[in-house]
């Protein structure tokens, strides 16, 4: 991985949560906060999120997969957007993988409960500042 690319992947492992920015139901983008605990080890920028099937994230994802996710950590001020496709994983396998027993507390019974949804962020591009420069490019 390039330097780049593990200085984006630090910023997202730094962070709680972060902005999802969805688009498909209405007139105007929707952002709302969303966990960041999946992706605590990830070691790559194609990330995981949990949402209930049939929420208006899950809706408007269906609607319209193009998404922008807004990391900012706040005790370096560090921050990075990235931009790219979410998709709804409908294999057990990769919902096994990152259940955790913690999510019951939001209702979800487990990992087959089905109002439980798998989410994956497949990188495009991304943006970010250092000082007053903007960098900016492409994820392959």
């Amino acid at each position: 991985m390039d330097a780049t690319l593990q200085s984006l992947l630090n910023i997202v492992k730094s962070c709680d949560s972060l902005q999802l920015c969805t688009f498909g139901l209405g007139e105007y983008p929707e952002t709302r906060h969303v966990m960041n605990g999946m992706n605590t080890d990830a070691g790559d920028l194609n990330l995981h999120f949990l949402t209930t099937v049939g929420s208006p994230k899950y809706e408007q994802i269906r609607e319209n997969p193009h998404v922008c996710l807004y990391y900012y950590n706040e005790t370096n001020h560090h921050a990075c957007r990235l931009f790219g496709l979410i998709e709804i994983v409908s294999g057990n396998a990769a919902r096994e993988k990152y259940w955790r027993d913690d999510y019951k507390r939001f209702g979800y019974t487990g990992a087959s409960d089905p109002k439980y949804a798998l989410l994956r962020f497949i990188p495009k591009q991304y943006k970010f500042y250092i000082g007053h420069e903007l960098h900016t490019g492409d994820i392959n």
